[in-house]
C-alpha cells in the first residue's frame, strides 16, 4: 500500500471490515447553514451536526476520504515543499461507539498491519491537561498507548495548543492524541530531547490525529459535556504518501508526480531545473487540483468570496504557467480528472463544465496579464511599489493587488499596502445591509435543547395553529423560539425565508430571521409577551408567499427551457427566489442571442398557459435518480429526496414551496441576461404581479413615447453637430467590422449626448459609441451600440454599470443603448477607460 489511490482505497476497506459505513466525500462548499468558512477546510466539518446531536448520523461510524481547501496558505504555495490549499483527509467517526480505546486500536492495527510503518519510527502525543479548562493530563489516552506496544518515552504530552482540538470558536471540542513518524535522528536538531512539536527541526511528521470529542466549548470559555462521546480522526493523504514513498516533500509523491510529468511534456522545463522552474511546477499541481475540485463543485470564477478564491488560483497558475512557456493551461484538468474521478465521480460527471469554466477565465485573464506585466515592469523600475501604483494596475487595468503583491516580492520590492487600502476603500462604494444577527452556533445549541424537532407544514399551509415549544429571551427585544409546527420556510435551496409573524391575543411578535439545521429549524422574532408553551397562530403572508412559490417554480420551467434551446450542458449553478423576482445562474459559454431569449421565454409561458399540475412527492435518492430528476450542482442530498415535478416536463430535487399549478405563475417575462463569470450566465425575470406591472409600464412608457414623437414632428428640429459640441477627446479603434468611437464631451446635456450617438452611428455603422461628459459636478455617460452587437454578446447595460462602478454612479437601459450618472467627474476618463476596454475585449 504505497500509492496515493492504494492509500484512499486501503483506508476506506480497513474501516469498512471494522463496521463503517463508507461515506462520498462532502462538496467543498460547506451546508447552508455553516458560515464559519467559504470552503470546507477539515476533514469533520461537515460532520459537525452529528457531533452536536442537532441531526442523526447517517450511520454510528462512519469512514470518509474528504476533499479540503485552505484559503490562507494561497500566496505560500510554491515556496516550499510542504504549503498546499488543496488536500484530503482520511477519517473515521464514531458517534456515541467506541472511544479513546477503540480509536487508538484501530489505528495502531492500521499502521502496523495495512501500512507497516516500522514500529520504532512512531511516536504519539497526548494533551498535558489545562487547568484553564479543568481538565488534567491524559492518563487514559497514555495508558492504551503504552497497552499497544508504544514506549512511554515515546508518548509525549504536550499543551492544549498542540494537543486540544476545536473549530477555533465555539463548538464541538476535546483533547486529541497525535500520530508522528520520525524521519531520523539525522534530520534532527542534535538535542538528545527531540521530539514531536521540536520548534528547531523537522524531524517529527505529524500524520494522523485521533480527536476524543467530548465537549461542547461555549463563547465564555467554558466546556460542558456532548451528548455523547465520539472520535473523530483526520489523517492527510499528502502527508501519509510522503511517508509511504520515503519523500520528504508531497510534491514528490506520486498525486503531484503525475500532474508535474505532463507539466514538463507539454513545457519542455522540468520541475527541478531551476528554482523558478520548481515554484511553477508546484503552484500548478496545487492550484490545477483546486481549481478542478472548485468547478466541479458548482464554484465560478467571480469577484467576491468562494468564486474570487477560485478566480485567484486560477490567474495565479496562469501567471506561472507563462513563465515556464506553458499555454492552454485549462488541459490540467484532464489530468487531475483521470487520476482522482474514481473516489469523486462528480469530476467526471463535470469533465466538459471544468473544461470550459477555467478555459474562458484563462482566455480572460491572458490579455490583463501580458497588458499588466508590461505595466508592472515600469512600475517597479522605480522601486517600491507606492499605493497610487498599485491602485492604478488593479482599479484601472484589474491586474490583482496579490499578484502584484507576488511579483514585488520576488523582486525584493515593497507594496504600500496600507495606502493601497485605503485608496480602494475610498473608491468602492460600500453597501451595508442592517438587520438582527445572531451567532448560528447560539440558535443551533438552543434548537439542540429544546428536546424536539419543528415539523415544517409550510408546503401545504401559510397559518397554522400551533405551540411555542421552546423560547429563549436574548433580553434586547427579540427571543428565539421553536414552534412544534412551523409555516414558516428557512432560507434554503435558493429560496429566501419567509416573512411572518406569530400572534395570541391580539399581541404579535414578526418574524426576523428563520435558521435551518438540516429538518430543523430555529426563529428569531421581535417582540415581547410569549412565553413557552403559549398556544400561537403562526402566519406567513399570502402576498409574499404566493410569488415566492410562482418565482420558484418558474425556476424549474426556465430551467429546462434553457437546456431545450441551449442544450443538456445547461446546469444551474445558482439562484436567488424571492417575493419581487427570480435570479437563475447556469453554465453557458457565451451570451444568449436575441432569438434564443425569445425562445426560452416563450417555452416558459407555453407551460404556464397549458395549467399543467406541479406534483411534490419524498422518494428514495435511488429511485430519483431512476426517474432522471435533475440534481443541484454541488449539492449534497440524503438518502430520501423530495421531488417536485411538472408532468412531461420538469423533474428536479428540491425541498421549496411550489404553485399548485403552473398557471399560478402568471406571465413570465425575463428583465435581463448576463455574465457573472467565466462560463456562468445569469438570468433575472419576474412573473405573477410583479410581470404585470412590468408589461404594463412598458406599455405606458411606450404611450409615452408615442407622444412624444408626435409631438416632435410638429417642432423644427436643430441638429446637434459634433463640431458644435466642446469635444475634449476623441478615440477611435476598430475591432474587426466594428467602428469603437470613445468621446469625452465638455458640458453637455444628456439628451444632446443621446443626438450625437446616433449621429455617429449612422455615420460609421456598426459603430458602438461611447460618449461622456462632467456638467456642475456630475457625470453623464451613454454607451450605443449597433444592434447586430447584441447578437454577439454585448450588453450595453453591462458595459455603462462597469464604467459608472469607477465615477461613483449607476445606470441602466436596453442591451443597445444605456445611461448612466455618477459623483465623481475627475474620474471620468478611467470610466470612459473601461467601456473602451470591455468593447475591445469583448470583439476581439
Amino acid at each position: 500500500m504505497r500509492t496515493s489511490a492504494e492509500l484512499r482505497e486501503g483506508f476506506l476497506a480497513f474501516f469498512e471490515s471494522k463496521g463503517h459505513k463508507r461515506l462520498p466525500s462532502w462538496p467543498l462548499i460547506p451546508r447552508a447553514e455553516d458560515r464559519s468558512t467559504l470552503l470546507i477546510s477539515a476533514g469533520m466539518q461537515p460532520q459537525m451536526p452529528y457531533f452536536l446531536g442537532l441531526e442523526p448520523p447517517p450511520a454510528p461510524l462512519t469512514t470518509t476520504v474528504q476533499k479540503c481547501f485552505r484559503t490562507p496558505d494561497i500566496d505560500e504555495v510554491g515556496l516550499d515543499g510542504h504549503h498546499l490549499t488543496f488536500f484530503e483527509m482520511l477519517g473515521n467517526f464514531s458517534f456515541g461507539q467506541y472511544f479513546k480505546q477503540g480509536a487508538i486500536e484501530y489505528a495502531t492495527e492500521f499502521v502496523q498491519e495495512q501500512l507497516q510503518i516500522p514500529w520504532d519510527r512512531v511516536w504519539a502525543t497526548v494533551h498535558a491537561g489545562d487547568p484553564q479548562l479543568g481538565l488534567g493530563e491524559d492518563e487514559t489516552a497514555i495508558g492504551l498507548w503504552e497497552q499497544v506496544g508504544l514506549p512511554r518515552e515515546r508518548i509525549v504530552p504536550l499543551p492544549s495548543s498542540e494537543n486540544f482540538w476545536s473549530v477555533g470558536g465555539p463548538g464541538p471540542c476535546g483533547p486529541d492524541s497525535e500520530i508522528y513518524y520520525d524521519w531520523g535522528e539525522e534530520y534532527g536538531c542534535g538535542d538528545p530531547g527531540c521530539a514531536p512539536a521540536c520548534p528547531r527541526c523537522d524531524r517529527f511528521l505529524e500524520f494522523w490525529n485521533l480527536v476524543f470529542m467530548e465537549y461542547e466549548l461555549h463563547a465564555d470559555g467554558t466546556l460542558t459535556p456532548l451528548p455523547q462521546q465520539n472520535v473523530d480522526t483526520g489523517m492527510g493523504v499528502e502527508r501519509l504518501a510522503a511517508i509511504m514513498q520515503n519523500v520528504r516533500s508531497v510534491y514528490e509523491t506520486d498525486g503531484y508526480q503525475a500532474i508535474m510529468a505532463w507539466i514538463e511534456q507539454e513545457s519542455g522545463v522540468a520541475w527541478d531545473a531551476d528554482e523558478t522552474a520548481t515554484k511553477a511546477h508546484r503552484v500548478l499541481a496545487d492550484h490545477g487540483r483546486g481549481m478542478t475540485f472548485l468547478v466541479a463543485d458548482g464554484v465560478t470564477p467571480t469577484n467576491e468570496g468562494r468564486g474570487y478564491v477560485l478566480r485567484r488560483i486560477i490567474r495565479r497558475a496562469v501567471q506561472q504557467a507563462r513563465k515556464i512557456g506553458l499555454d492552454d493551461l485549462w488541459r490540467l484538468s484532464d489530468v487531475v480528472v483521470d487520476q482522482m474521478s474514481a473516489w469523486y465521480p462528480e469530476l467526471e460527471e463535470n469533465r466538459g463544465q471544468i473544461r470550459e469554466v477555467l478555459r474562458a477565465e484563462e482566455e480572460r485573464f491572458s490579455e490583463t496579464l501580458a497588458r499588466g506585466m508590461r505595466l508592472f515592469e515600469e512600475v517597479a523600475a522605480k522601486g517600491d511599489v507606492s499605493a497610487e501604483d498599485a491602485f492604478t494596475l488593479v482599479a484601472t487595468f484589474g491586474f490583482p493587488i496579490e499578484l502584484i503583491r507576488e511579483l514585488a516580492r520576488e523582486r525584493g520590492l515593497v507594496v504600500d499596502e496600507d495606502g493601497f487600502k485605503k485608496l480602494m476603500e475610498e473608491h468602492r462604494e460600500i453597501s451595508r445591509a442592517g438587520g438582527e444577527s445572531l451567532d448560528l452556533q447560539q440558535a443551533g445549541e438552543f434548537a439542540r435543547q429544546a428536546g424536539f424537532v419543528t415539523e415544517f407544514v409550510g408546503w401545504e399551509k401559510v397559518e397554522a395553529l400551533t405551540q411555542i415549544g421552546a423560547l429563549e429571551d436574548l433580553g434586547d427585544g427579540t427571543f428565539l423560539a421553536k414552534l412544534r409546527e412551523s409555516p414558516f420556510y428557512a432560507e434554503g435551496g435558493g429560496q429566501v425565508s419567509d416573512q411572518g409573524w406569530i400572534e395570541k391575543d391580539g399581541v404579535r411578535a414578526e418574524l426576523a430571521s428563520a435558521y435551518r439545521f438540516g429538518d430543523d429549524q430555529a426563529l428569531l422574532f421581535r417582540g415581547e409577551g410569549f412565553a413557552t408553551g403559549d398556544r400561537v397562530k403562526a402566519v406567513v403572508p399570502w402576498k409574499t408567499r404566493f410569488p415566492t412559490m410562482a418565482n420558484h417554480t418558474a425556476t424549474h420551467l426556465l430551467h429546462k427551457a434553457l437546456q431545450e434551446v441551449l442544450g443538456d450542458h445547461v446546469r444551474q449553478a445558482g439562484s436567488a427566489v424571492r417575493p419581487d423576482k427570480l435570479r437563475f445562474d447556469f453554465t453557458h459559454p457565451q451570451a444568449l442571442s436575441v432569438e434564443e431569449r425569445e425562445r426560452v421565454e416563450e417555452i416558459v409561458n407555453e407551460r404556464v398557459f397549458e395549467n399543467s399540475p406541479v406534483h411534490a412527492f419524498f422518494t428514495p435518492i435511488d429511485e430519483a435518480r431512476k426517474l432522471g430528476a435533475m440534481m443541484l450542482f454541488g449539492e449534497k442530498y440524503g438518502d430520501v429526496v423530495r421531488v417536485v415535478e411538472i408532468p412531461g416536463f420538469s423533474r428536479e430535487l428540491c425541498g421549496g414551496t411550489h404553485v399548485r399549478s403552473t398557471a399560478e405563475i402568471g406571465p413570465f417575462v425575463m428583465l435581463s441576461e448576463s455574465s457573472v463569470g467565466a462560463g456562468v450566465r445569469r438570468i433575472e425575470a419576474v412573473t405573477s404581479g410583479e410581470a404585470f406591472a412590468y408589461v404594463r409600464a412598458k406599455a405606458d412608457e411606450a404611450d409615452e413615447l408615442a407622444a412624444k414623437l408626435a409631438q416632435a414632428r410638429k417642432e423644427p428640429k436643430k441638429e446637434v453637430r459634433a463640431a458644435e459640441l466642446d469635444v475634449v477627446e476623441e478615440r477611435r479603434n476598430k475591432a474587426g467590422d466594428v467602428e469603437i468611437i470613445v468621446m469625452e464631451l465638455g458640458a453637455t446635456s444628456p439628451e444632446h449626448m443621446l443626438e450625437l450617438s446616433d449621429r455617429l452611428m449612422q455615420q460609421n455603422a456598426p459603430a458602438a459609441v461611447v460618449l461622456g461628459s462632467r456638467d456642475d459636478g456630475r457625470v453623464h455617460l451613454l454607451v450605443n451600440l449597433d444592434r447586430s452587437l447584441e447578437e454577439r454578446g454585448l450588453d450595453a447595460v453591462q458595459v455603462v454599470r462597469e464604467a459608472a462602478a469607477l465615477v461613483g454612479g449607476g445606470g441602466g437601459g436596453r442591451p443597445t443603448m444605456a445611461q448612466a450618472g455618477g459623483r465623481e467627474p475627475d474620474k471620468l476618463p478611467e470610466a470612459l477607460a473601461q467601456a473602451e476596454k470591455t468593447l475591445l475585449e469583448a470583439l476581439a
